[in-house]
């Protein structure tokens, strides 16, 4: 819509991760966050690629995205702290950081686990079940990547 009103040709930031990802690799690498994704494969990825394994290079990847996470929450917390009145009866919690990097690094235990057991497919799973799995990998753990944000207030 934006795109019709200004003229202006953006690029998509996500590409129907949740439905159209036939794996995990595919959700976290080319549909989800695709801005992050192209800085993090040329910043992070590639120069490691160059003198390491591409799952060496990956684990760096996460952690970077991770660590990320980790500044922007902490980063709203002490915003909102600054904002709040001495007198407020608010009073904003501690972030317990850490938790958005332990979602990441699960999210790559996750993605060399499925590049070791091989692909859905391989596996016998109907393509129209693959959403099913790659939010399943990911949700038991969501509440590691949002909780900083909502204690923060963001």
């Amino acid at each position: 819509m934006s795109n019709a009103i200004s003229g202006i040709k953006t690029a998509k930031m996500m590409d129907s991760p949740v439905l159209k990802s036939k794996s995990i690799a595919e959700f976290w690498g080319r549909r989800w966050n695709y801005l992050v994704h192209c800085v993090l494969k040329r910043g992070v990825y590639k120069p490691l690629r160059k003198y390491g394994s591409a799952t060496f290079a990956s684990f760096v990847v996460f952690l970077a995205s991770g660590l990320i996470h980790e500044f922007l929450s902490y980063t709203v917390s002490v915003y909102h702290h600054m904002e709040v009145p001495a007198d407020s009866i608010y009073k904003p919690r501690n972030i317990r950081l850490g938790s958005n990097l332990a979602f990441f690094v699960w999210a790559f235990a996750v993605t060399v686990t499925e590049r070791a057991l091989g692909s859905f497919a391989s596996m016998g799973i109907s393509p129209r079940a693959v959403p099913f799995f790659v939010v399943m990998t990911s949700l038991p753990f969501a509440f590691w990547f949002v909780e900083p944000y909502f204690q923060g207030r963001f």
